[in-house]
C-alpha cells in the first residue's frame, strides 16, 4: 500500500483535463454539418446523373422507365429524409447560451446514429420494386425461369446492397460523429470554458 506522501505527491502531479472551448465546440459542428450537407450534394448529383442515364438508355420501354423512375423515387426519399436530418443540424442557432446550444446538438446528433424505417424502407422498396418492373420489361421474351432468376437476384442484391449500407453508415456515424457527441457530452458535464 502506498504511504500518504506517494498519494499526496500523485494527485498534486496530476494533470488536469484540457477545458473544452464553446467555440471550438461550435466550430466542430458546423464542420460536421458541412461535411455532410457536401456529402449529400455529391449524392444528389450522382443519383440526377444515373437517373438521366437510365432514363436515355430505356427511353423505349414504357415500363422500364417507370421502374428507372420507382429506383430514383426511392432514392429520393432517402436522401430527403437524410438531408433533413443533417439540415436541422445545421441550422442550430449558434448565438444560443452554450448549454441550449449544446443540448440542442447532442439530440439531433443523437437522432443521427440510427436512420429512420421510413427511410431505407423507402430505398429498399423504389429499388426493389423498380428493379424487378425493369426486368419484367427488358426480359419479357427470355423463359420464365431466367426471368424469376433474374429477379429473386436482383431482390436480394438491393436487399444485401441496403444492409451493406446500414453497416457503412453505422461504421461512419462512429468515426465522425461519435467523437463530436462524446465532446459536447464532456463540455455538458462541466469541462466547459467560458460556458453560460
Amino acid at each position: 500500500m502506498e504511504t500518504f506522501e506517494e498519494l499526496q505527491a500523485l494527485w498534486r502531479n496530476q494533470t488536469t483535463a484540457p477545458r473544452i472551448s464553446v467555440e471550438d465546440l461550435m466550430r466542430r459542428v458546423r464542420g460536421h454539418s458541412r461535411k455532410h450537407l457536401t456529402i449529400f450534394a455529391a449524392k444528389t448529383t450522382a443519383v440526377a446523373v444515373l437517373t438521366g442515364v437510365m432514363l436515355s438508355v430505356l427511353r423505349g420501354s414504357p415500363a422500364a422507365l417507370a421502374g428507372a423512375l420507382l429506383v430514383a423515387a426511392g432514392a429520393a426519399v432517402t436522401l430527403g429524409v437524410d438531408w433533413m436530418a443533417h439540415a436541422t443540424l445545421a441550422r442550430l442557432e449558434f448565438t444560443a447560451p452554450a448549454a441550449g446550444f449544446v443540448s440542442a446538438a447532442l439530440q439531433k446528433l443523437r437522432r443521427l446514429a440510427r436512420p429512420r424505417p421510413v427511410q431505407y424502407a423507402g430505398f429498399l422498396a423504389g429499388l426493389v420494386a423498380g428493379l424487378n418492373v425493369m426486368v419484367a420489361a427488358l426480359l419479357h421474351g427470355v423463359p420464365w425461369e431466367w426471368r424469376l432468376a433474374a429477379h429473386l437476384f436482383l431482390s436480394m442484391l438491393a436487399i444485401v446492397a441496403g444492409w451493406v449500407g446500414l453497416r457503412v453508415r453505422a461504421r461512419r456515424f462512429e468515426r465522425e460523429t461519435r467523437p463530436l457527441i462524446e465532446r459536447l457530452e464532456a463540455f455538458s458535464a462541466g469541462g466547459a470554458e467560458g460556458s453560460e
